[in-house]
């Protein structure tokens, strides 16, 4: 067994690509969503399982997949559990760059209010230096209309979320009927930009009534490509900007659950 440390942001990657070009047979990843999302672009198409130790702020895939959140219980199920295929989607840039995400992807004012986490204030406080970027958002948000073709239909929105997961930041569902283990992606588009709005998309996220929402579309999708120069979060971390192709990738994670 080899244990090795990540000390800067995308360094997951290589260390697990590394791993398996050397042989690993499992690789075993301790954090965060983050860390997972890292590691898993690390392992993809190479054939190498992989397991995690949830140890990081909300756990969103630890949730999605029903791992417990304590080191022992996680550790046990990495014993007693086998390696199961999981769908995962893929962000596709112009210039031919590619990265996969678990969970979900976000345009509009999580994406906007992860880029504006303060990476100091989270390492201490948690969950509160996300509520403390979107309260900074929140407080000069007044979003344009964005684009999105959605398998081949044309839709504008303010916000949206691309599921794979049906989890978002936490134990609420944003998509409901997603799932990891089958290849479908779940479209929520919000059409409303007000402050307002805002909270209200987050309550019905909490209450599960968001779906019912008349300025809300839920769509069952493969594709969905975002138009214009948008700022892009996936799996609670910034990415970049779109234009952006979104669809579920054709290479499968060997996940040990």
């Amino acid at each position: 067994m080899e244990i090795l440390r990540t000390e800067a942001r995308g360094q997951g990657t290589a260390l697990a690509g590394s791993a398996a070009r050397g042989g690993a047979g499992l690789v075993v990843a301790a954090g965060g969503d983050g860390t997972f999302n890292e590691v898993m672009n690390g392992l993809a198409g190479g054939g190498v399982p992989m397991a995690i130790i949830p140890l990081g702020t909300t756990n969103v895939l630890a949730k999605e997949l029903k791992i417990p959140e304590d080191v022992e219980g996680a550790v046990q199920r990495i014993i007693t559990g086998g390696p199961r295929p999981l769908y995962v989607a893929n962000l596709i840039f112009p210039a031919g760059l590619s990265r996969k995400f678990f969970l979900m992807a976000g345009i509009g004012f999580d994406a906007e209010a992860v880029y504006n986490v303060n990476r100091r204030l989270k390492s201490f406080t948690g969950k509160a230096g996300y509520l403390a970027g979107g309260l900074k958002v929140l407080l000069d948000w007044n979003p344009g209309l964005k684009r999105a073709v959605i398998d081949g239909h044309k839709f504008e929105f303010k916000n949206l979320i691309v599921c794979k997961g049906a989890r978002y930041g936490g134990y609420p569902k944003a998509a409901p009927d997603a799932s990891l283990e089958t290849p479908d992606l779940y479209a929520v588009l919000m059409r409303g930009g007000r402050r307002i709005d805002v909270l209200r998309y987050a309550f019905g996220i909490i209450t599960g009534r968001h779906t019912a929402f008349r300025d809300v579309m839920y769509l069952r999708c493969r594709r969905v490509d975002v138009l214009d120069e948008e700022r892009i979060q996936a799996d609670g971390d910034y990415i970049g900007k779109s234009p952006v192709t979104i669809e579920t990738s054709r290479e499968k994670i060997l996940f040990v659950i």
